[in-house]
């Protein structure tokens, strides 16, 4: 009851600075409406939002987007042109992705994103079709032409999983991979 409340004041604060103010700080130009609203039963509707997931004082991710759809009935918002910062470990290392679609759980399940997916960890870049965040498990999954590249390694695959705490990399289907070794150090 409190989280919607806390939405809903979240939600209408938005509207009217919308109207009050065109241009939010977070945005960084006007979006299309997301394909999914014309026929959504959502309770609520939202241009330019942003939502914070943390626990224990310190913010696990942050996602902005162009505009959302919340379903209360189901506990989930999705998003039209997500961008997302994951802030991982006790360095709160920044981990920037971004796609075109996405939702949110808003009992802890997790954070999908899909069509178009890209991200950024220090010189490390990543494409896949879809990522799925799960933050019980502190894993994310990404599937579907999926590709990591740094500047000695690049991997290509149909399904990557990736271990948030212990930042290993798991090839799960089908690899191609490249690795330059004048660049790699190799353990002892």
């Amino acid at each position: 009851m409190l989280l919607t409340m806390l939405f809903a004041g979240f939600v209408t604060g938005t509207l009217l600075g919308s109207k009050f103010a065109p241009y939010p700080h977070m945005a960084r130009g006007l979006v299309d409406s997301p394909p999914f609203r014309s026929d959504s039963d959502s309770d609520v509707s939202a241009e330019e939002i942003e939502l914070i997931q943390g626990t224990g004082g310190d913010i696990e991710w942050i996602l902005r987007a162009g505009s959302a759809d919340y379903d209360q009935e189901n506990g989930m918002v999705k998003v039209d042109k997500p961008k997302v910062t994951y802030y991982l470990g006790r360095d709160r290392k920044e981990v920037f992705v971004r796609a075109l679609y996405g939702e949110v759980s808003q009992q802890g399940k997790g954070l999908k994103l899909w069509d178009h997916v890209e991200g950024h960890y220090d010189d490390m870049r990543l494409q896949s079709d879809s990522l799925d965040f799960k933050p019980k498990d502190n894993l994310i999954f990404l599937e579907g032409n999926v590709k990591v590249q740094s500047p000695s390694l690049y991997i290509s695959s149909q399904r990557v999983k990736v271990d948030l705490k212990t930042r290993e990399i798991m090839i799960e289907d089908g690899l191609e991979a490249l690795i330059a070794p004048g660049m790699v150090v190799m353990p002892q």
